[in-house]
C-alpha cells in the first residue's frame, strides 16, 4: 500500500532515471518458466489476477493484485497464473 492507502502500482507512472518497467501477462491457467537473468534485481507487483510461485523444492505461495515482491531471496521455478482471468506483472529494474 501506498502512503494515501491505494496499492502499489507501476502501470501508468513516470519511471525513474535509469529504471525500467516490464509488463508480462500470464494467460489464465499458464505458466511461465522462471529465467533468472530476467528478474535480476526486479521488483515486482501483481498489478492483477493472482500469482502463484513455485519453487525449485516444489514448495508454492500464492500472492493477489497488490502484492510487492523480490525473487532475489528464493529459487522459482515457474510463475504460474491458477486464475481464471490473465495475470498482470509489472517488474521495475535497473
Amino acid at each position: 500500500m501506498t502512503y494515501d492507502g491505494e496499492p502499489v502500482s507501476f502501470v501508468g507512472r513516470r519511471t525513474p532515471p535509469g529504471h525500467r518497467v516490464r509488463t508480462v501477462v500470464i494467460r489464465a491457467g499458464d505458466a511461465l518458466d522462471y529465467v533468472s537473468e530476467e528478474w535480476t534485481d526486479a521488483l515486482v507487483v501483481v498489478e492483477e489476477g493472482l500469482l502463484e510461485v513455485e519453487c525449485s523444492s516444489g514448495a508454492r505461495a500464492r500472492f493477489g493484485s497488490g502484492a510487492v515482491l523480490t525473487f532475489a531471496a528464493v529459487q522459482p521455478r515457474r510463475l504460474l497464473n491458477p486464475g481464471a482471468t490473465p495475470l498482470v506483472l509489472s517488474a521495475l529494474t535497473r
